[in-house]
């Protein structure tokens, strides 16, 4: 997409800022990645609460297993 004149002519000769400005297809590349971020940050939060309060339970499991065995 071309903004102007100007903008189409320096266009033609290569680089140009006005071109930069039209292009967002890096913009929602970049809005994926940090929307993956936070699903990742997400999954990982959880899976550590998750974690710990399974580990508990075991650890209340085994003490009161042990406790009944040793009588």
């Amino acid at each position: 997409m071309v903004l102007n004149e100007k903008a189409l002519k320096t266009q033609e000769s290569g680089f140009t800022i006005a071109h930069m400005t039209e292009d967002e297809r890096g913009a929602a590349a970049v809005e994926y990645a940090i929307l993956a971020g936070l699903i990742v940050l997400a999954i990982v939060a959880s899976l550590t609460a998750i974690c710990n309060t399974i580990s508990d339970n075991f650890q209340f499991i085994s003490d009161t297993l042990l406790s009944a065995i040793s009588g």
